[in-house]
């Protein structure tokens, strides 16, 4: 067993919103039909049990919300043919939360979905990017999803914090709000499809140091913030610091599937088309070995700096969709990418050895039990 298998179903490529980041392509009404869905639930049930792995089902669009009673049958159709087998069955959705009402939130709690949510921080943060249609901004939306989804102690939920050029100078800001709210595990997400100049990254750096040393101060608290991207960094070192840092299974490890019924290695990849390079396989004719087999071979990282690196095994630089997005191959490190990556674990690494030196009870509880 190598983890799960997951299945993400692109339900719609619509969206009610107009993030100024999207990756997910041009938003048009078209919706993924009950035959696709069926047939790609039934390609990755046999991909799972061929593989003997166990398999998540993601809900992805788009807004996949928009498309709530298409999610409840794939919901209910992949509940009714994994009976018969032996794959252990999870699901999960990704959404900006404005369509999360307390009677939806019920539904999914119920059935133990991991839920995503898209909420950048604090109102500035959060409004800079993530717009209707008409230019305003869906904070309050977004964030009375969160409050729908802390009225259930079993809820499942992680949040999704994008960081990118024109929001980053409220990172510390976004952080804090989230922590307040009770967000708990923050993941950061930095934007790897918009171009960053150096300046901006100089501004980001700044920033990042910022909120590590408002990390610092939170863990002498006693209220440590939980920043997803130092811990992993932490842990990195801690755990193996000589084994690859979250190495990239791309074209084995996910089944992404577009509203028309492509595959694709990662659900961040579908808004780029049916690029033949990218692509292996639809739910017609199956999964095309022979492309998939070429992207496995393909991916991970040729870029001859990084052989050289003390830091390459804590580097996300074998991770083929943040590859892609940066440098527009799934194995070639961007200077984005590889600057980003040194400044998180310097960070982290500073942050741990002054927590690590003062005895912290709370760093020591989380990272040495």
């Amino acid at each position: 067993m190598t983890g799960p298998l997951t299945l993400t179903l692109c339900l719609t490529h619509q969206c009610n919103l107009r993030c100024r980041y999207c990756y997910a392509g041009h938003k048009y009404h078209s919706t993924m039909s009950q035959a696709t869905l069926e047939r790609a639930v039934d390609i990755a049930l046999d991909e799972a049990q061929r593989l003997g792995r166990h398999l998540d089902i993601s809900f992805f669009g788009g807004e996949p919300l928009l498309e709530w009673e298409l999610l409840q049958y794939g919901w209910q159709y992949a509940s009714q043919i994994v009976t018969n087998s032996k794959v252990r069955l999870r699901f999960g959705v990704t959404t900006n939360g404005t369509l999360l009402t307390q009677e939806k939130s019920a539904w999914l709690v119920e059935r133990d979905f991991l839920i995503g949510l898209s909420l950048d921080g604090s109102p500035a943060m959060h409004n800079t990017n993530r717009c209707f249609a008409n230019g305003s901004g869906s904070h309050a939306q977004a964030s009375r999803a969160l409050r729908h989804l802390l009225q259930y102690p079993a809820a499942r939920f992680k949040i999704i914090c994008v960081v990118n050029p024109h929001n980053h100078l409220y990172l510390c800001e976004g952080v804090s709000w989230l922590h307040r709210h009770k967000a708990g595990t923050i993941g950061l997400n930095f934007d790897y499809w918009s171009p960053w100049s150096d300046a901006q990254f100089d501004s980001l750096a700044h920033h990042m140091q910022l909120l590590a040393d408002q990390v610092l101060d939170s863990y002498r608290a006693g209220t440590p913030w939980q920043v997803e991207c130092f811990a992993d960094k932490i842990r990195s070192y801690i755990a193996h610091p000589q084994q690859p840092c979250n190495r990239c299974q791309l074209g084995e490890r996910e089944l992404a599937v577009s509203v028309d019924g492509h595959f694709f290695p990662c659900s961040r990849l579908v808004g780029v088309g049916d690029d033949p390079a990218i692509t292996f396989g639809d739910v017609h004719t199956g999964i095309n070995r022979a492309r998939q087999q070429l992207m496995i071979a393909t991916r991970g990282n040729a870029t001859p700096e990084c052989r050289l690196c003390a830091l390459r095994y804590r580097c996300i630089n074998s991770c083929g969709c943040s590859n892609f997005a940066s440098s527009g191959a799934i194995n070639q490190v961007s200077p984005f990418l590889c600057n980003l990556q040194q400044l998180i674990i310097r960070l982290a690494d500073s942050l741990a050895e002054t927590l690590y030196a003062e005895r912290n009870p709370a760093f020591m509880q989380q990272f040495y039990g």
